[in-house]
């Protein structure tokens, strides 16, 4: 099974750490850390609350936040069992543990567990949808579920583009940008542009819907000039935890470079998107092209 797109792999994290969560006392030092994106530093504190108050849920809910933000989702998924039958009704709960059984399935990739994993999270995650059905990011993950898994696993377009099209009724431009990204995926480029620039009319700085731009002018190869001048944008704003990464953002310029015909510029970016999150394959795989390409041309 394909990992999540960029776009949904931190997409509960940003949720977890408003002020609503962090009202206790105890919790003022993991906040601090946090807002300053020290997340492996706010780990301790909150397992130190969580050991002592393990009868608090908005701190296990905030430490299952960290985990899910440094990619841990092993221990996020444990951390959250133990309440999963005494707050069945509780969407946060269900979101959050379902958006890490989502992740990690598709990090697993095929496989047994994989697919448990897979279903699971799609269930919970519909729960989730279902008691809290105006909450966005239940929608994004299940929308980016149902794009990317196979048929087996759940897999639909149908049901993508109707989360899509529920998500437009709540924020035009976030549902606008999912319909792009779904109109992408079936090859239908010009009215994904034409839905990207929908997005941007109504909410023109959004970061988004200039990412969303970029990347489809990166993977349909019309409009050089407007995708990396969005993509650009976008690295001179700060992404929320639930928004795609500076990293996806330097990999759709190394793509639009590559499409340009600049195999250097296309290699710097793709290697800086590599700096910032060493784990990302699709820059790993980009550079390993162009690199071939750089010796079979001897540019090198």
């Amino acid at each position: 099974m394909k990992s999540g797109c960029v776009t949904c792999l931190l997409f509960l994290a940003g949720g977890l750490f408003g002020p609503a969560l962090l009202r206790a006392d105890e919790l003022a030092e993991a906040q601090a850390l946090i807002a300053a994106d020290r997340l492996p530093e706010a780990r301790e504190p909150l397992e130190r609350l969580v050991a002592s108050r393990p009868d608090d849920l908005d701190a296990r809910l905030t430490l299952a936040g960290v985990y899910h933000g440094l990619g841990r989702r092993e221990e996020g998924m444990r951390l959250l069992e133990p309440v999963l039958e005494t707050h069945a009704d509780d969407a946060r709960v269900l979101g959050i543990y379902a958006g890490q059984c989502l992740l990690q399935a598709g990090e697993l990739g095929m496989g047994f567990r994989a697919l448990v994993l897979a279903r699971r999270g799609r269930e919970m995650m519909e729960r989730a949808v279902a008691l809290a059905p105006n909450e966005i990011s239940y929608r994004e993950a299940l929308v980016d579920f149902y794009r990317q898994a196979p048929g087996f696993a759940g897999g639909s377009m149908a049901k993508a583009r109707a989360h899509a099209e529920a998500i437009t009724r709540i924020d035009p431009v976030r549902g606008g940008a999912w319909l792009a990204a779904l109109l992408i995926d079936e090859g239908r480029h010009e009215e994904a542009l034409a839905a990207c620039d929908a997005a941007l009319a109504a909410r023109p700085d959004d970061y988004v819907a200039l990412f969303t731009l970029g990347k489809t002018v990166s993977e349909s190869g019309l409009r050089l000039a407007d995708g990396e001048a969005a993509l650009r944008r976008c690295l001179e704003m700060r992404p929320s935890a639930s928004e795609p990464s500076h990293a996806g953002v330097w990999h759709r310029l190394g793509l639009i470079a590559e499409l340009s015909g600049d195999l250097e510029a296309a290699r710097a970016a793709q290697r800086r998107a590599l700096e910032l999150e060493p784990h990302f394959t699709r820059p790993a795989e980009a550079l390993r092209r162009l690199e071939r390409a750089g010796l079979l041309s001897g540019s090198d």
